[in-house]
């Protein structure tokens, strides 16, 4: 009898559990959820997502996934769906941001690298809401925008962090070392100017990536199979094919001059250490 009680007592404690992490609504399995995110999603910006990962996992009242627009994988960007199938918070409107700034960098820099890649991702700031999802759903989400909301939203800190990450295929530079740190730097204070100009004080983290031409489409490749939201290519370049690899220029940047590192002079010595 003392058994049977002991028993019946785990199966209630087990069965109180899992009602708790399901939300009272039966096991839902890793697949429900991705599919749950991706209709939640769908429903809030007009656009057909794809879930490629769910963690945390009924850890919680909700559970976090990696997505992407399935016309855009390079817009990566993390999630949350409570288990009602309503959405916790997603970072879509940031990762579309990040892309923006890629974008503003890639035009002021012009073609000095030639082949290369660029990829921002934006690390604070969340903007998550009603506004901002039409503007996105109606194909008139700007980067002026994103920065008013910014400005108007954390009124207590102006600053706004991006991270850059750049893979250049070395064989297509078109500049020497001098000028591609004049190019770098007017790149970037452009970017940070765009950012005053609406009130968001702009600074970086920069990876700049030199690697031969055999390798470039290799990292590339594998940036499509393997980049995660925070990637900085460094899985990806130092991974593979093995990790080994070390060609890259760390960039920390504030717009001012004595705060932007490396100097041009450090960073015609590491170019040459690299090549």
């Amino acid at each position: 009898m003392r058994k049977f009680l002991s028993m019946l007592l785990l199966c209630t404690f087990l069965l109180v559990l899992t009602t708790s992490l399901t939300g009272c609504k039966g096991i839902v399995t890793e697949g429900q959820m991705k599919l749950m995110l991706e209709n939640a999603l769908r429903e809030k910006y007009n656009e057909e997502f794809k879930c490629i990962q769910i963690y945390g996992y009924n850890q919680s009242n909700y559970t976090n996934g990696t997505c992407y627009p399935i016309n855009d994988k390079t817009l990566m960007f993390d999630a949350a769906i409570n288990y009602d199938g309503t959405l916790n918070y997603d970072c879509y409107p940031n990762s579309i941001a990040g892309k923006l700034f890629s974008n503003v960098f890639d035009n002021a820099l012009g073609d000095i690298w030639g082949h290369h890649f660029t990829y921002c991702y934006r690390r604070s700031g969340l903007i998550d809401d009603e506004e901002t999802a039409r503007k996105i759903a109606d194909g008139n989400f700007t980067l002026e925008y994103y920065l008013k909301h910014i400005n108007e939203t954390y009124t207590a800190d102006k600053s706004t962090l991006a991270y850059y990450t750049i893979c250049v295929d070395s064989s297509k530079i078109n500049a020497s070392y001098d000028e591609e740190w004049d190019s770098i730097f007017d790149a970037l204070n452009s970017v940070h100017e765009i950012g005053l100009s609406y009130g968001a004080d702009l600074y970086f983290t920069m990876n700049i990536y030199f690697v031969p031409p055999e390798l470039y489409d290799d990292c590339m490749n594998y940036f499509n199979d393997n980049a995660e939201v925070r990637s900085n290519l460094k899985e990806m370049i130092e991974g593979y094919p093995e990790k080994e690899y070390r060609r890259h220029i760390v960039f920390n940047v504030n717009n001012a001059k004595d705060k932007f590192s490396p100097t041009k002079e450090e960073y015609i010595e590491l170019r040459k250490e690299i090549d």
